[in-house]
């Protein structure tokens, strides 16, 4: 699989974005392309263009930076769109056929699981086909690592981000693919929090938490609780 990440995704020129997605396609051994960008930076070409990869037998994906669906969230945090722009931009590539993953942070300054929760409805509602889940992190160089210094915020345990990934995981229907479930970053670049510098501490705590309270999609069929 091709996997474009962010910054080099839908930035560019469009001419330029082809030539970059047609060199990686072109590998006999390439069976998939996917994108991952921002909801306001993706326009029609583009979604065309993954139309035609798509319709030459390429598994095609649009993984879209939500983050959270709390507008207030989205300005305290500078994210720079609005859900309105995500929510276009998930009705345009899925009506072409598109499938689309969406990313997703627990832990951001300010929110509860109920925040949580409500990001992972109004994703669902909207429709998703793939959902990524990591946790707020603080990486060296980050506008949040000088909130970070000077103690203005705190971070999720790993109790408390196995806890919460669990459950919207119970609350998610089982069609929709988890793309991943924590995330991994290395010292020195990551500051907090430590656990995240071990790349399958987070994994094994999900992996407990719906051992014992049910899997994905088990509280929607009645048969799973609330964490």
């Amino acid at each position: 699989i091709a996997y474009f990440q962010a910054y080099t995704s839908t930035y560019d020129e469009f001419s330029q974005l082809k030539i970059k997605y047609d060199q990686a396609v072109a590998d006999k051994d390439i069976v998939g392309l996917h994108i991952g960008t921002r909801p306001d930076c993706v326009s029609n070409e583009v979604i065309d263009l993954l139309v035609q990869y798509q319709r030459q037998g390429l598994d095609v994906w649009l993984e879209l930076g939500l983050q959270t669906s709390n507008v207030l969230t989205l300005k305290r945090i500078n994210r720079g769109h609005h859900l309105n722009e995500y929510r276009k931009t998930v009705n345009a590539a899925r009506s072409r056929g598109i499938k689309v993953c969406t990313h997703l942070i627990l832990g951001l300054p300010g929110e509860t699981t109920v925040d949580y929760f409500n990001s992972l409805q109004t994703v669902l509602g909207i429709g998703v086909d793939g959902i990524k889940l990591h946790p707020l992190h603080i990486v060296e160089g980050s506008t949040m690592a000088k909130q970070w210094r000077y103690k203005s915020m705190s971070l999720l345990t790993l109790e408390e981000y196995a806890c919460a990934a669990a459950t919207l995981i119970r609350h998610t229907p089982q069609h929709v693919i988890y793309h991943r479930v924590t995330a991994y970053a290395k010292k020195p670049i990551l500051l907090a929090p430590d656990w995240c510098a071990y790349r399958w501490q987070g994994l094994v705590a999900i992996v407990d938490e719906l051992r014992e309270y049910g899997g994905q999609g088990s509280a929607l069929a009645g048969f799973g609780k609330m964490a």
